[in-house]
């Protein structure tokens, strides 16, 4: 038997620990397993009695080596074999392993929870969550809530909507603060349960099957192990009045959806608040869509920027984050204008707020700003006491995307190209390839706003897109994939048949619809314009010139002027007349009322095809004709500002001009 004098100096002599066909008898410290007296060394025996006593969370590799080791330097596989020893002693389902965090002791104590003490400061530290429960206590929510910015109308809201319904559940992407938001409602719920509010964190749980016993541990029941572990929970359950928070469901969606509807069904007093990224779609449920936090609008002077700016949830957070770190740090004329930057470029996000206000008093406010390219290495940092996932805006996606089956990650990697967001068409296009059809995308695209990693407008028909730093993750993997440039050659052939459909409704689509149309597009085009640039010619012209009438519109004919000069540039005796006719033509409309010699030059040219080869498409009927009547009053105005009286080579095209645009 293992010597008393051997035990680690946090541990406190406790009555009999059951679980399973198990014992815990720490003042002997020995361990029966079916009645016998188990072989266990000192420091197994320590270990285990560790793990009991923080069952309420994670321990990690470190802690647990200072505990047991206190005082000797050992190799961490010393912990792996006693790990290993208990797994073969009691059951591979007592002690669940953490991947990357540490171990945790998931089985059912049959005892009085209230027994078990830790004496040590980290578990002093950790009391509120780890107090065990009790059939008399009102619920085990943090003394106080949870402080939130931005969120006053959220509480209030999804408080009357818990308060309504029995089940709800809180939907939105990684970092949203979808946790606090469901304490703090809770916490004005709290006198309406007559056995009070319990959360249960299911993050550390990493199998399905310890659901059921994680919501007993956190509500202080003893599961009999008689039958389905689920069924004597809800047994539990039946007689009592309660809220029930299951927070962190989205790995766990399948088995928390099953333990929420046996509770909805045979526990008609408990009502369930669950956080999850994606609904856990059990019958009656409702949804609340977390937002981002708000962003300022945009002011009409420094004086309304600046109180703009501190009415705005996502400022204040950056303001008062930063504050903590760096006392006297304010919000003023100079830094405000980087700090609405900062949080619109994150989106509102809270968590990745939160990760850039650390790195201030490190690269100041303007710092911050300029380095928001590199946001995956610089935002790191996030608090001891956060997920892990927390702790780095990467972590945070990682855990998202690790959710998503395969082709689900191909969709949304391939989403990234799309910039300024899309519509379904033509992601249906752009995002398909010989394994996954159009119908398949569409349905990916559907699962992904389901968690929450796509966002869909609320517009009709909806448009839909990626947050700035999920769509910054989906590049990176993208190119992981090899499959950027394959993705922006589809993009682009995507973005060429918007505009095409747009000139086919020439006659049909007034010009003010087709602009408001396609206006949101405009990023996209250019991003299809500049990989055309580069690696596709004759989609370089065709799409230049389709999209000639959109900058005009878009207050950018600078823009349009220099990349249509681009186009022109590529134009050779292998470019197919049409696509050259159309540059021409659509050039001198897009240069006038500017024209020179060489924009009327190129209206002439497009005239010439037009007749040559007996065109009657819409666009060549009036856009070819309506060049003709433009180029006759730009020439004559350049007549009068030059002197010419018509003669020469001057005249000779503009004469045949007016004979072809007569005949088109």
């Amino acid at each position: 038997m293992p010597s008393p004098a051997s035990a680690p100096a946090t541990a406190a002599l406790v009555a009999d620990i059951r679980f399973e066909r198990c014992v815990i008898r720490p003042a002997l410290r020995d361990v029966l397993v079916d009645g016998k007296p188990a072989k266990l060394g000192a420091r197994a025996f320590d270990l285990l009695l560790t793990l009991v006593e923080h069952r309420e969370r994670v321990v990690s590799k470190n802690e647990l080596l200072e505990l047991v080791w206190r005082g000797v330097i050992v190799e961490e596989n010393n912990l792996q074999v006693h790990i290993s020893t208990l797994r073969k002693l009691l059951s591979p389902q007592v002690i669940t392993t953490i991947p990357g965090r540490g171990y945790r002791f998931t089985a059912v104590l049959a005892t009085d929870a209230t027994h078990v003490e830790s004496a040590s400061l980290t578990h002093a530290a950790n009391a509120k969550s780890a107090e065990p429960a009790t059939a008399a206590s009102k619920g085990n929510l943090p003394a106080t809530a949870p402080m939130l910015f931005g969120r006053d109308d959220d509480i209030a809201a999804l408080a009357k909507q818990v308060a309504t319904h029995r089940m709800v559940t809180v939907v939105g992407t990684g970092g949203l603060g979808k946790t606090r938001l469901a304490q703090a409602a809770a916490h004005t719920l709290r006198d309406a349960y007559a056995d009070g509010v319990w959360l249960v964190e299911l993050a550390p749980v990493s199998d399905p099957a310890l659901l059921p016993a994680a919501v007993a541990q956190a509500l202080g029941i003893t599961l009999p192990g008689k039958k389905v572990a689920q069924d004597e929970l809800v047994d539990a359950l039946r007689g009592r009045a309660l809220l029930l928070v299951l927070d962190n469901c989205e790995h766990l969606v399948s088995a928390a959806s099953s333990l929420a509807q046996a509770v909805l069904d045979y526990a008609p007093q408990v009502s369930v608040l669950a956080t999850s990224q994606e609904l856990l779609r059990v019958a009656g449920e409702q949804l609340y869509r977390l937002a981002p936090l708000a962003l300022p609008a945009i002011a009409g002077s420094a004086a309304d920027e600046l109180a703009t700016a501190r009415a705005s949830g996502a400022v204040a957070l950056f303001v008062e984050r930063v504050s903590a770190l760096q006392p006297g740090f304010t919000l003023d004329d100079k830094n405000v204008a980087s700090v609405i930057q900062i949080c619109r470029r994150l989106d509102g996000l809270p968590l990745a707020i939160e990760l850039a206000a650390a790195r201030v008093p490190v690269l100041g406010v303007a710092g911050i700003n300029e380095r928001l390219n590199e946001r995956f290495r610089m935002l790191t940092g996030g608090a001891r006491n956060a997920l892990r996932r927390h702790h780095t805006l990467r972590e945070m996606l990682d855990w998202s995307h690790s959710l998503l089956n395969a082709d689900e990650r191909a969709v949304f990697r391939r989403a990234g190209v799309f910039v300024g967001g899309f519509m379904l068409p033509a992601a249906q296009h752009a995002l398909a390839d010989a394994a996954l059809d159009e119908w398949a995308v569409l349905d990916h695209l559907g699962a992904l706003v389901d968690k929450s990693l796509l966002v869909a407008d609320a517009a009709e028909p909806p448009r839909y897109r990626l947050l700035e730093s999920a769509r910054a993750y989906a590049l990176e993997k993208l190119l992981d994939a090899n499959e950027t440039q394959r993705t922006l050659a589809r993009h682009a052939q995507a973005v060429l048949m918007q505009f095409e459909q747009a000139d086919t409704r020439l006659w049909t689509e007034a010009s003010h619809r087709r602009l408001e149309r396609l206006l949101p597009e405009l990023d996209n085009l250019r991003t299809a314009l500049d990989w055309a640039a580069d690696a596709d010619a004759a989609t370089h012209m065709a799409l230049t010139g389709l999209s000639a009438w959109i900058w005009p519109g878009a207050g950018q004919r600078v823009e349009g002027l220099r990349r249509f000069q681009q186009a022109l540039a590529r134009v050779d005796a292998n470019t197919a007349p049409a696509l050259e006719a159309r540059l021409h033509q659509e050039w001198s409309e897009l240069v006038y009322p500017y024209a020179d010699a060489s924009a009327n030059a190129a209206g002439v040219r497009a005239c010439d095809f037009v007749v040559s080869r007996h065109q009657r498409s819409a666009w060549f009927v009036s856009g070819a004709a309506a060049a003709g009547r433009r180029i006759r009053a730009q020439r004559r105005a350049l007549r009068e500002r030059t002197g010419d009286a018509g003669n020469g080579a001057t005249a000779r095209p503009r004469r045949g001009r007016r004979r072809h645009a007569g005949r088109c």
